[in-house]
């Protein structure tokens, strides 16, 4: 699938999630595919997206689509989203969406690490949807891109 076929794909998806206000396309001169993400909160989140082909090892995972999970809780005791809670959170919504072009939907599994969403889709290929900016509700995102807040 083409990066903004899956963007399309996501956006639908997302758009009935729980907790989620909105999702849209989201782009720059750097980033021709991406999404944001407004929560119900009003806090947002921006993803970049990208995807590759399909590996001989990537293909094997296609065979068998695993259940979806339970969406997990999104906000903390405060009413924040962390990063890895925002992982989670949409990896269970991909997942339950129950399409047939997702085959598997996973949280970045070192949270040390940029944080994003991967997926894995019925062609064999993979998507890419690493965390680019996130804001509060009312508040700029960073300057920087990969500036990610610990709580938004």
């Amino acid at each position: 699938m083409s990066p903004h076929e899956v963007q399309d794909l996501c956006i639908e998806i997302l758009a009935k999630g729980p907790d989620i206000a909105e999702a849209d396309s989201w782009s720059t001169s750097t980033r021709p595919s991406g999404l944001v993400i407004t929560y119900s909160s009003g806090a947002r989140l921006w993803t970049a997206l990208t995807t590759a082909g399909a590996l001989a090892s990537d293909r094997a995972r296609t065979d068998s689509v695993p259940a979806a999970p339970p969406v997990p809780a999104l906000y903390d005791s405060a009413g924040k989203i962390s990063p890895r809670r925002a992982e989670l959170h949409l990896a269970a919504v991909l997942m339950g969406g129950h399409t047939p072009e997702i085959t598997s939907a996973y949280a970045y599994a070192n949270p040390a690490r940029h944080p994003g969403v991967g997926l894995y889709l019925a062609d064999g290929s993979r998507a890419f949807l690493p965390f680019v900016f996130t804001a509060a509700s009312g508040k700029n995102p960073a300057r920087t891109p990969f500036t990610i807040d610990a709580a938004f």
